[in-house]
């Protein structure tokens, strides 16, 4: 008689079991939808998750032109918005009339649930909060920036009112490359980069 083949369980430490909750947790702001996109009143759809994605975009560029911590700049803005998957999100409207969401207390109990400690989000979103570092500065503005690629999307779709929240937004930038890039969205129809590609390419391409 053969010999069952024992198998033995794989076991894994509680830290690598939490970082797999953390990611579930990253995930969860796919589902969260930008609370300003009520009072844009266009089709356009954004979620939390983008919107980070395009902050980290936004902040890389910034902190290569002001000469800043590219590293630490990126991890501030990927993070920027973590308290979201368990505060929610609000708008500039709401935070008039609601207490502000304990967003630190968020990002210390995430550091501390996953073991995160190492990657020092508490720091990181402190320094962001403060607002007094370059980097934070930085961030700040990809943020508000990143919220003017949505409001173009939607004045350019023909909701001319956004044009309101567009110079608002502007007038709430605070580094210099930050204004230049603001101005030049404005000004930019979102289409402007795949017309200039079909006109580099529509002659040279060969259709069947």
């Amino acid at each position: 008689m053969k010999k069952k083949k024992i198998i033995k369980k794989k076991t894994f430490s509680r830290e690598i079991k939490a970082l797999v909750n953390f990611l579930w947790e990253c995930r969860i702001l796919k589902y969260i939808p930008r609370a300003s996109l009520q009072y844009l009143k266009g089709p356009t759809k954004e979620n939390i998750a983008e919107h980070s994605f395009y902050v980290a975009v936004i902040a890389w560029l910034l902190a290569n032109l002001k000469k800043a911590q590219e590293e630490k700049v990126i991890k501030m803005a990927l993070i920027h918005n973590l308290p979201a998957g368990r505060g929610g999100e609000r708008n500039l409207i709401n935070r008039f009339y609601t207490q502000e969401i304990n967003k630190q207390k968020i990002i210390q109990e995430i550091s501390e649930d996953y073991y995160l400690k190492d990657l020092k989000f508490v720091q990181l979103f402190q320094e962001l909060v403060e607002g007094k570092t370059l980097e934070s500065k930085i961030v700040r503005d990809a943020d508000i920036l990143a919220e003017m690629l949505l409001e173009k999307e939607c004045f350019d779709l023909g909701n001319k009112q956004v044009n309101k929240w567009l110079l608002f937004s502007l007038n709430r930038l605070k580094t210099k490359e930050g204004k230049i890039l603001g101005e030049l969205l404005i000004k930019t129809d979102v289409d402007t980069w795949w017309l200039e590609l079909v006109k580099r390419y529509i002659l040279i391409t060969e259709y069947f």
